[in-house]
């Protein structure tokens, strides 16, 4: 695992671009990542990304390593938990209980119906709580990323001046 970090870690210090629009598409990843938005991550983060000038690889990269197969379940459960507190009663499991419950007794149409509407009831939990978890995370994340990718290019010019001078014939 901390083999997988550091390989991460990496990875992320080796983009280029301005220390700027790396971390506008750090923050980008963050909240895409965060957002229950599963079918539309891709498209999101092309468009945003093209609009706010930021890095679409620091993005896709972040985003990717936020939003995986190991971590879906735990962020839409935390999403829909956000969610539930923000919206009472919308989409918690009584109401989903119920629901079920209805649906065996029901013939399979008004079964679909029914399903559609609790579904888009917990897609709209979802997605509130989605959001609310995402953006002050991407918020935060901005000036975090912008520090550590102004310290990663002061230190490659450094390291650029340290390179002329061995360079520089003696005199």
């Amino acid at each position: 695992m901390k083999n997988l970090f550091s390989t991460l870690f990496r990875k992320l210090r080796q983009l280029q671009g301005s220390p700027a629009s790396l971390a506008r598409g750090t923050a980008v990843g963050v909240f895409i990542g965060i957002a229950p938005l599963m079918p539309l991550k891709s498209v999101l983060i092309l468009l945003i990304t093209v609009v706010t000038r930021s890095s679409t690889v620091a993005a896709v990269f972040v985003c990717t390593v936020i939003c995986n197969p190991l971590t879906y379940i735990p962020l839409y459960y935390l999403a829909w938990l956000v969610g539930t507190l923000m919206l009472p009663g919308q989409a918690s499991w009584e109401t989903l209980k119920t629901v079920i419950d209805q649906m065996q007794e029901l013939g399979l149409v008004e079964a679909i119906s029914l399903a559609a509407r609790i579904g888009f009831d917990t897609g709209i939990v979802l997605l509130a709580g989605g959001l609310v978890l995402a953006l002050p995370l991407a918020l935060c994340s901005y000036p975090i990323a912008l520090r550590f990718f102004l310290g990663i290019e002061r230190r490659r010019y450094e390291k650029h001046l340290l390179n002329k001078k061995v360079e520089e014939p003696a005199r």
